[in-house]
C-alpha cells in the first residue's frame, strides 16, 4: 500500500471517529507516517529547557532506588512547579496530534510515580504529620487546573461532549466555573456524586427544550421575549435543588457560577460554596441564564438558619454572567488556587474571533491576526467609555457598560476547545434542539477535545496525583487520631482533654 493511501486512511478514520481511542489509534498511525516519531524521541528543542527536565529526572530516579524518601521530598518540594523549564509550552503539542516529547512525557510520570511513593511508603525520615504538611505545601505551591464553560444558549450543548470526552479519560479538573449556558452543564454535573454523571452523558436522558417564545401582549408586560418559565422548568429537570455547600458535600467538585449585576453599583458575583455557601443553585443558575430583553433578571434565593428558603438581598436583581465575567479567572486564582485554565468557548458573538491555535502560537499570519483583533477591540472599547463619560442617560449608559465589559473580557485560557463556524450553529442559538441536534452537538465537542486530551494529561497528572495524596494522608490522619473508648466504665467515651479517671 503506498504511503499515500496510507495517510489519506488515516485521516479519514480520524474524521469518521465516534470514541477517542478510535480517534487516536489513527492519529498515532498518521504521527507515524508523518515522522512524528523521530522528533518526538529527540530531547533537545528550543522549545524547552530539555537539559533541566532532564537532569531532575535522573535525580529523582536516583533518590528512588536509594529509598532516600527525605532527599526525595527536599528535592521535589523546592522544584516541583508549573510548567518548569516551559513544558506547558504550546509549541510542544503542535508538533504531533498525540502527545509531546517522549522526555516530558517521562519526567511527569515519575514524578507523579515518587509522590505516590512517598504518599504510601512509611520511614522515620517523614513521619504522617510532616508528610501530609509536604503534601499540603507543594499541592499549594504548584497549582491547580479548572474546566471553564463560557456561555453560549443552545450552543452550549458543545460543553456537554468536552465534558463527556474529558469525564471518559479521568481528566476532569475538580474545580469548575459556568456562565449562563456553562452554567446549566457545570452545575448539573455538580449536584451529583461522580457514580451518576456517567448517566448524564446520554442525550436522551436530558432535558433541552430551554425556549419559548411569549405573546406579543406577554412581552409587553413582562419586558422580555422568552418565557421564563419555561427556563427554569428546564433547570430544574436537569439541576438538583441543592445549595453550594450542599453541592460541593455530594459531589466534591468546586463549582462557580457568575452572575451579573442587573442594575447599576454593584460588581459581577462569583458564586461558590466559599463566597456564597447557603445560595440555591437553581436560581443561581437561572440568574446566569437570564440574558437582557431575552428574559428579565432573577432575585437569588438563600437557605436561612433554620433551613427554610428565602430571598438573598429582595432589592438586587442578577442576569446574564457571560455579560461581565465569562470566565472569572482572576477570582478563581485567589480563591481556588488555579493557575491552568481549560476553556470551554461557544458564546455565539466570540467564535468569529477566537483562534484555534494556543496562546503564543508563533506564525505571521497568527500573529498579526492577534494584532489586529486586539487592536480592534481597544479602539471599539475606548470609543464607548467614550460615549458613556459624554452622554447623561442611564438607561443607555448601562447598555454602554455592558457593550464595553464584553470587548475588555479575556476569552481564552492555556488550553481553548472552540467549535467550528458554521451557519447551522448560529442558526440554533436560540432553538430548542432535536434528539438529533443533540447528538451533533455532543460529538462535536467531543471531537473538538480530542486534540487536546493528551496535553491535558500531561499538564494536569502532578496536580491530580498532589491532590489524590493529600485525600489519602488526611484520611490516614483522621484514622489514627480517632479517640479510642476505655476499657472500663463501658459506655462512658473519653473526649480528648478529659481526664480519664
Amino acid at each position: 500500500m503506498g504511503l499515500e493511501r496510507r495517510l489519506r486512511e488515516a485521516r479519514l478514520a480520524m474524521a469518521e471517529a465516534t470514541d477517542y481511542s478510535m480517534w487516536r489509534d489513527a492519529a498515532e498511525t498518521l504521527d507515524h507516517l508523518e515522522g512524528g516519531e523521530q522528533w518526538r524521541t529527540q530531547d533537545s528543542s528550543d522549545e524547552y529547557d530539555w537539559r533541566l527536565i532532564r537532569s531532575r529526572l535522573r535525580q529523582i530516579r536516583s533518590f528512588r532506588r536509594e529509598n532516600a524518601a527525605g532527599k526525595l521530598a527536599h528535592h521535589l518540594r523546592q522544584g516541583l512547579h508549573w510548567n518548569l523549564g516551559n513544558i506547558g509550552s504550546p509549541h510542544l503539542y503542535g508538533r504531533v496530534r498525540v502527545g509531546t516529547k517522549q522526555l516530558i512525557g517521562d519526567y511527569v510520570a515519575e514524578v507523579c510515580g515518587a509522590l505516590e511513593w512517598l504518599c504510601d511508603v512509611e520511614t522515620e525520615e517523614l513521619p504522617l504529620t510532616e508528610k501530609l504538611g509536604f503534601f499540603r505545601q507543594t499541592a499549594q505551591s504548584y497549582g491547580r487546573s479548572a474546566l471553564m464553560l463560557s456561555g453560549g444558549a443552545t450552543l452550549g450543548l458543545f460543553h456537554v461532549g468536552v465534558v463527556k470526552a474529558l469525564y471518559r479519560e479521568n481528566l476532569m479538573p475538580v474545580v469548575m466555573s459556568g456562565s449562563s449556558a456553562g452554567s446549566v452543564v457545570a452545575a448539573t454535573v455538580s449536584t451529583r456524586p461522580p457514580e451518576e454523571v456517567e448517566e448524564l452523558l446520554d442525550p436522551e436522558s436530558a432535558y433541552y427544550h430551554f425556549w419559548r417564545v411569549l405573546s406579543l401582549r406577554q412581552m409587553w408586560r413582562r419586558r422580555s421575549i422568552m418565557d421564563q418559565s419555561q427556563l427554569k422548568r428546564a433547570i430544574s429537570k436537569n439541576v438538583r435543588d441543592l445549595s453550594f455547600d450542599e453541592a460541593f458535600k455530594m459531589s466534591g467538585r468546586i463549582l462557580n457560577i457568575t452572575v451579573s449585576p442587573a442594575g447599576e453599583n454593584q460588581p459581577p458575583r462569583l458564586l461558590n460554596h466559599i463566597t456564597f455557601p447557603y445560595l440555591y443553585l437553581r436560581e443561581a443558575v437561572l440568574a446566569s441564564c437570564a440574558v437582557p430583553v431575552m428574559f428579565p433578571p432573577v432575585m437569588l434565593a438563600s437557605r436561612d438558619e433554620s433551613g427554610g428558603r428565602v430571598p438573598w438581598m429582595p432589592l438586587l436583581r442578577w442576569s446574564d454572567g457571560s455579560l461581565k465575567s465569562d470566565l472569572p479567572m482572576l477570582r478563581m486564582r485567589r480563591l481556588h488556587n488555579v493557575n491552568h485554565f481549560i476553556v470551554s468557548q461557544t458564546n455565539p458573538h466570540v467564535i468569529p474571533f477566537v483562534s484555534r491555535r494556543e496562546p503564543g502560537t508563533r506564525g505571521l499570519i497568527h500573529g498579526a491576526r492577534t494584532y489586529a483583533g486586539a487592536t480592534l477591540r481597544a479602539q471599539a472599547s475606548d470609543l464607548l467609555k467614550l460615549a458613556r463619560a459624554a452622554l447623561p442617560l442611564s438607561r443607555l449608559g448601562q447598555s454602554i457598560d455592558a457593550a464595553t465589559s464584553i470587548l475588555d473580557q479575556d476569552y481564552r485560557g492555556n488550553i481553548n476547545i472552540v467549535p467550528e463556524n458554521s451557519l447551522w450553529r448560529f442558526a440554533s442559538v436560540t432553538r430548542n434542539p432535536r434528539l438529533a441536534d443533540v447528538q451533533r452537538f455532543m460529538l462535536e465537542g467531543e471531537r473538538a477535545a480530542w486534540p487536546r486530551i493528551e496535553m491535558i494529561r500531561t499538564q494536569t497528572a502532578i496536580a491530580q496525583t498532589l491532590d489524590r495524596c493529600v485525600e489519602r494522608l488526611e484520611g490516614r490522619k483522621l484514622t489514627t487520631q480517632a479517640p479510642l473508648a476505655p476499657r472500663r466504665f463501658g459506655l462512658r467515651l473519653v473526649r480528648r482533654g478529659q481526664d480519664a479517671a
